[in-house]
């Protein structure tokens, strides 16, 4: 086995672990929003944006969630990036109109 087969290997277990975590977390009643720190939320959201930046420009465009994903929870996902960099709707239809 490569290295990088190793590490893509390592980075799949990661993201199972991760989602089995998160999926626990989110049906956990006595779970609520705020007893997650915003600096782990921020940890994972950051990991995510940063390697799908880095796929969508190697290998162009993808859809980055499963069809269990809501409507609704991707424009708060995508909202909640934007604000986080200080961009409104204008700036992003510009990337929009950018070829994919």
């Amino acid at each position: 086995m490569s290295p990088s087969e190793t590490r893509t290997d390592a980075l799949a277990d990661v993201a199972a672990t991760l989602e089995a975590h998160v999926d626990r977390v989110i049906h956990a009643a006595e779970t609520a929003p705020q007893d997650i720190s915003a600096e782990t939320l921020r940890s994972v959201v950051t990991a995510a944006a940063r390697l799908h930046a880095r796929f969508a420009e190697a290998s162009g465009a993808v859809d980055p969630l499963r069809a269990d994903v809501s409507p609704t929870e991707a424009v708060d996902l995508a909202c909640g990036l934007l604000r986080a960099r200080d961009l409104n709707p204008f700036d992003l239809a510009l990337w929009f109109s950018r070829p994919a």
